[in-house]
This record gives C-alpha cells, structure tokens and sequence, in this order.
C-alpha cells in the first residue's frame, strides 16, 4: 500500500488492522495512535470501530494470525480497527498524509478488488463448427420432446464446456418470454 507491506487480518468475518499497522500506514508511531485514542474514547465503540482481545480471544486471534511480528507473544491485549475505526483515527491525525493513506487502505485494503482469472482454452474453428452443429441438433431434439428452455439451454452449455468451449451467461439467458408456463398447457382433460 503505497509501497508498503500489509498483511491481511480478519475478525469476526470482517477485515481489521492493528495499532502497529495503522500507525506504521499513517507514518506516525504507536504511542500517538494509542494516545489519540485514550483522549477520543467516547467517540469509538467497541465492536463498530474496534475490537478488544484478552484472554481467549487474544490466544485464538494469536493461533489465526500466521505472520509472528503481527503480534508480540508477550502481549496482554490488542485492538484490532475496523475500517470504520482507522477512519476515525484518520480525522483524529488529520494530516493530508493521514488522509492520503486512509484513500488507499479503504481503497486497497478494506474493499479489495475481487480477481477472478478464467482462461479460454485456443478452440480450433473445426472444434467450434462441430460444438455448434451438436448444440443445435441436440436443441431441436429437446425441443420436439417438450424440453424447457431454461434446461435446453443449460444442456447445450454443458454440452460446450464439455467440448472446452466457456460459454457466457449472458449467451445462455433465456427471454422473459420463453419462461413463462401457463398451468393449463401441460394438463389433459
């Protein structure tokens, strides 16, 4: 995060930082983020802000974390800031550095950017032109037997990812239209 090396923490299903992370980010030390936060305590609160480990949870919390300079094993307690917290010790610094970083954590840090990579396999047009003929005749087939359009259209989007052929969704969508089942058309009297 600008140039600096952050790891990930999570509690409680959320992502948090820690009183040396935060001060480390913001470029200032550990006694003033503590300190800020004695004389500002009623303005943070406790599982919204920040959380508190003793005990059993700072053992748990110790057992979790991976990276052993995270947390000095000596250590009584910690606090761990939720994105909501090192905002307030952003505006409690308030220094255009502050406000700088806090852009970046909450940009970089608190709401990573999800990376979802899918590889397309090369397809030969031969292997396309074959995919394409099949999903089209197995179509009519389900067709004339009665076949929904929504499993049509799943069975030919397995038909060509069996053939290496990542088919979008969007591609497969069936109208509004084509869904729509009137009760009375399937019964017999």
């Amino acid at each position: 995060m600008n140039n600096k090396q952050i790891v990930t923490v999570e509690w409680n299903g959320e992502r948090v930082i820690t009183t040396a992370q935060l001060a480390n980010i913001y470029e200032t030390d550990v006694n003033n983020v503590q300190n800020n936060f004695n004389r500002n305590k009623e303005r943070f609160v406790i599982g919204k802000h920040y959380y508190l480990l003793k005990g059993d949870e700072l053992k748990a919390f110790k057992n979790q974390v991976t990276d052993g300079d995270l947390v000095n094993k000596h250590t009584t307690h910690v606090y761990l800031w939720t994105k909501r917290g090192a905002s307030r010790h952003c505006k409690i610094l308030d220094t255009e550095k502050s406000w700088e970083q806090f852009d970046c954590l909450e940009e970089n840090y608190f709401n990573p950017k999800r990376i979802g990579v899918a590889y397309q396999y090369p397809v030969s047009q031969a292997a396309m032109e074959s995919a394409t003929n099949a999903g089209r005749l197995f179509e009519r087939i389900m067709r004339r037997e009665g076949i929904s359009p929504h499993e049509i259209a799943m069975a030919v989007s397995s038909l060509f990812r069996q053939a290496g052929i990542d088919v979008p969704q969007y591609v497969v969508k069936i109208p509004e239209y084509e869904q729509i089942v009137l009760p009375l058309e399937n019964q017999k009297e």
